[in-house]
């Protein structure tokens, strides 16, 4: 399936047409590059999707049916709304699985963001263990890449100054992503918090988990170090909480909390002066 861990030949073909036509020796000569596959095959898996009304062909080249592409794109577009909670609203899903609770986290995040396509995105974490859990680093790094890429601003408040913490600004801060290390007491050590416009997302995690996660930070060791023993900690993380609420009054009170170390263009969050260049940790 297109974009998952088990991709098929005709996923190959569709990727490799992202970018636009070429001929069917083209695409051959691509996916050949990564694996063996023969000219036959991928004729096969062209000419399957040309009935199934994903590929035209033109000539010798062959290309992505824009009209399925629209398509496509309406049907993911129509998920936006379930999770747009109205004014008020509140959800509550629980969890036995960091990994699951991340996946669905980016699911509900990712059409938030698309709901609110101007504003800046805050997050408050005790300490952002989630960026190295080994089974979702490579989703973690490209949704942090993505602030650059669709050039929006993210400000992400890290709860904790050790070496560890100070490793994850160093290694993800950008000019559109800004990190700033500092414990904020009016936010517990168990709540991570996603505020984007008047939405609030809070995973709440078990008090002796989040507890033995501050334990392995404290012990000023960096990540790599620290690694085994926060996966080992998270395999049995007990019952973990997402809230998501559309709460527009606290998310503001939020935003002022959360942006007290950073610089804006305007003065809604009490003070101006323009977004600096990333600091240095």
């Amino acid at each position: 399936m297109l974009y998952s861990k088990d991709i098929e030949l005709e996923d190959k073909v569709i990727e490799s047409l992202a970018a636009g036509s070429m001929s069917i020796n083209a695409i051959h000569s691509r996916l050949g590059k990564d694996t063996k596959v023969s000219l036959r095959a991928v004729y096969k898996a062209i000419d399957k999707l040309r009935k199934a009304g994903v590929l035209l062909k033109a000539g010798k080249r062959v290309l992505i049916d824009q009209e399925w592409a629209k398509r496509v794109e309406e049907k993911f577009n129509a998920i936006v709304p379930a999770f747009l909670l109205q004014k008020g609203e509140r959800a509550v899903y629980s969890f036995t699985s960091i990994e699951n609770l991340d996946a669905f986290w980016k699911t509900i995040v990712l059409p938030l963001e698309r709901s609110v396509p101007n504003g800046e995105i805050f997050f408050y974490n005790p300490h952002n263990f989630w960026a190295y859990m080994p089974a979702r680093k490579e989703s973690e790094d490209a949704y942090y890449r993505h602030f650059a890429e669709t050039n929006r601003f993210g400000f992400f408040t890290v709860g904790g100054d050790t070496a560890a913490d100070i490793e994850f600004k160093r290694a993800y801060q950008n000019d559109r992503l800004q990190i700033d290390l500092q414990p904020i007491a009016a936010l517990g050590r168990r709540d991570h918090i996603t505020v984007v416009g008047p939405f609030i997302i809070t995973v709440r995690l078990a008090k002796g988990i989040a507890e033995r996660i501050d334990e392995l930070y404290a012990s000023g060791e960096g990540i790599e170090y620290l690694l085994l023993a926060i996966s080992q900690t998270c395999e049995r993380p007990g019952k973990v909480r997402f809230v998501l609420e559309n709460n527009p009054a606290r998310a503001s009170e939020l935003r002022r909390l959360l942006a007290k170390n950073f610089y804006f263009t305007s003065s809604e969050y009490g003070h101006g002066g323009s977004i600096p260049a990333p600091r240095s940790a």
